[in-house]
């Protein structure tokens, strides 16, 4: 797509300079070679620091053709001065478009307006032509979809998981690897979505919905969570008093259906189990003082969990209908 971008932007840069008679037409084809950027929003940003640049440069061109007349001498100094002006603004990159519009000036004699006017036309017409090209990017809500799908199938067989090794007891290696590999599948389709969100936003140039972005910044915070949760289980599931009501929860919270919000009712058993806990003897030795904190932590960890998912329907999905 970007070969083809390219290709097509060259040559009407070309067609369109030389159908305006402009000197040095070709210089249009070269410069929009250059404009093409991964994003639109790069695009834009690229065209107008060229354009600037290029300015300063044929300014600084002029002053300092007409006074050196020795063209290599002229163009060496102007380099110099060019490069040393463009890293303390941090436009290194502009470096090649401005010189390919500087060179002709080396064999125009004298230096006019006019010349300089064409200069800038060419490269108007350049910047104007790949941005154009620039704006037709691929709809990346697709790919961002699937990635959707994938977080929402992984986090429900998370939780699936967890509540069904907590209603059995389970802590067998075996059943430890199995959830650790769709926690990293997790992970896996939150960074992927991630990446694929933050590359379709640099391609829209005045839509500020974030609703993607929130979405899977939530649900990494959500995977951190769960991550801690399973060490928990690792280590002390066996031993955690209430680990069957806990398991059920969980267990019914996967079952829910999600059209219409399941979070509030679970909040409230959550809180429940808690209280439950809290009303337990205490911990007469350290074995038992362990296995206490380690169902609280768990509960805790759960309830931020689903704070988090309940705080971004509220809140961000409302904003993005």
């Amino acid at each position: 797509m970007r070969t083809i971008k390219t290709a097509l932007t060259a040559g009407i840069a070309m067609a369109i300079a030389a159908a305006l008679h402009l000197d040095y037409w070709s210089l249009a084809g070269i410069v929009s070679m250059l404009m093409i950027a991964t994003t639109t929003r790069a695009t834009v940003r690229l065209a107008l620091f060229q354009t600037v640049a290029t300015v300063v440069g044929l300014v600084l061109a002029w002053g300092l053709f007409t006074w050196i007349p020795y063209a290599p001498l002229a163009f060496a100094v102007w380099l110099l001065l060019y490069i040393a002006l463009s890293n303390l603004v941090d436009l290194q990159d502009t470096m090649i478009g401005s010189a390919v519009f500087v060179l002709p000036l080396l064999v125009v004699k004298p230096i006019t307006v006019a010349i300089l006017l064409n200069q800038l036309s060419v490269l108007v017409i350049a910047a104007l032509t790949g941005l154009f090209f620039n704006l037709f990017m691929p709809n990346l809500t697709d790919q961002i979809s699937f990635h959707v799908e994938g977080v929402e199938k992984e986090l429900i067989t998370v939780l699936r998981l967890q509540g069904t090794l907590l209603i059995s007891g389970e802590t067998s290696v075996e059943a430890q690897h199995t959830l650790w590999g769709h926690l990293s599948s997790l992970k896996q389709a939150i960074n992927e979505g991630t990446a694929w969100t933050a590359r379709h936003q640099a391609n829209q140039l005045f839509d500020d919905n974030e609703y993607y972005a929130a979405y899977f910044e939530i649900r990494n915070n959500q995977y951190e969570l769960l991550r801690q949760m399973q060490l928990l289980l690792d280590t002390r599931l066996a031993e955690m008093p209430q680990h069957q009501q806990m398991g059920r929860l969980l267990v019914d919270l996967t079952k829910r259906d999600r059209k219409n919000n399941p979070i509030p009712p679970v909040l409230a058993a959550i809180e429940r189990l808690q209280d439950d806990l809290a009303a337990m003897s205490l911990p007469e030795t350290r074995k038992q003082f362990a296995q206490q904190a380690a169902a609280t932590s768990y509960l805790i960890f759960l309830r931020q969990m689903l704070r988090l998912k309940d705080a971004f329907d509220k809140i961000v999905a409302s904003q993005n209908k």
